[in-house]
């Protein structure tokens, strides 16, 4: 009922704006637009599938399994259905954008990528520190990140854990690490910073680190097919980068050389790159400029920008 009520005032939200072209970003937003279409034949609409609805509902742990599967089913429908009459689609990756290939649908991928304006300088002295950003989770792997640190930090002495972020609730993870830390007596060598307050607070801590590690595990298919912003801004920033070997970083990181691809499930082949890294640091740097220098020739937000504006150019005439 609460989605109804959403779907019925973003309906009457949408059809007061008398908009020629209207971007929607979900299935149930797709058909408003539809919807709203059908009453005024020249409007546009571009859909702009960040994720992969569908598997959001079989994945859900709220509800029973036979549940799952008919929301799966039912949210799929509406999506291919409302996808096969959008004037334009975007998507984030190849590899979720495959899906509409399959209808038949031409897919612009636009990833999530940092504004040039937004990066700083790179830096001249880089600390063995590696950097965790965003939720702290188990389903991005930093239960893994904690244990292959404890098998690094002996090796490493001036190594250290840096993780901007919160916990997610409901997990325990919290109370875990803390107890991890101080088992393996790694307290002072974790640095639990919270969220930062801006995009430039967040380049400021990372330009002190030498190495981001992204351990996205194969829990949601949305991680499994995803080229998150702190890829990019991992980039932008010059770090080298340790990261899930998923299909889409994996493209990212191999055509670029901006760091190294692991198991994310296995502590200690994380540990193994780890180690190799913090040890090697002209190697390091040497992949973390490869990667800033990606960013500054395409993966930043001036570069998808005129993806975008062609878009609606080209819908507006």
């Amino acid at each position: 009922m609460r989605k109804l009520g959403t779907v019925g005032y973003l309906f009457k939200s949408a059809l007061s704006q008398r908009a020629r072209i209207y971007e929607c970003f979900d299935p149930w937003a797709l058909a408003v637009g539809l919807w709203i279409k059908r009453g005024r034949p020249n409007t546009r609409l571009v859909y702009e599938a960040t994720e992969s609805y569908p598997r959001i509902q079989l994945e859900r742990t709220d509800l029973p399994l036979p549940v799952r599967w008919v929301n799966y089913v039912m949210v799929r429908l509406i999506e291919h259905a409302a996808a096969r009459r959008a004037d334009r689609i975007i998507d984030t990756t190849r590899a979720r954008a495959r899906r509409f290939a399959r209808l038949g649908r031409r897919v612009t991928v636009i990833p999530n990528v940092p504004p040039l304006g937004a990066m700083p300088e790179p830096a001249t002295e880089r600390k063995p520190w590696v950097v965790n950003t965003g939720l702290i989770c188990r389903h991005r792997g930093f239960d893994v990140l904690l244990r292959a640190f404890a098998l690094v930090a002996p090796k490493v002495p001036e190594a250290r854990l840096r993780v901007l972020g919160r916990f997610a609730p409901g997990e325990g993870l919290e109370q875990w690490s803390h107890a991890f830390l101080k088992e393996t007596g790694l307290e002072s060598r974790v640095d639990f910073l919270g969220w930062v307050p801006t995009y430039q607070d967040m380049f400021r801590e990372l330009a002190q680190c030498s190495l981001g590690a992204i351990l996205f595990q194969r829990y949601w298919w949305n991680d499994y097919t995803n080229a998150p912003d702190k890829l990019f801004d991992f980039m932008a920033t010059g770090l080298g980068v340790i990261a899930s070997r998923f299909p889409e970083m994996e493209r990212v990181v191999e055509e670029t050389g901006c760091g190294w691809l692991v198991d994310p499930a296995d502590p200690a082949a994380v540990a193994a790159v780890m180690e190799r890294a913090l040890t090697n640091p002209a190697e390091c740097r040497s992949r973390g400029e490869a990667g800033r220098k990606a960013v500054l020739a395409q993966y930043n937000w001036e570069q998808a920008e005129k993806l975008l504006l062609e878009i609606y150019k080209g819908l507006a005439r």
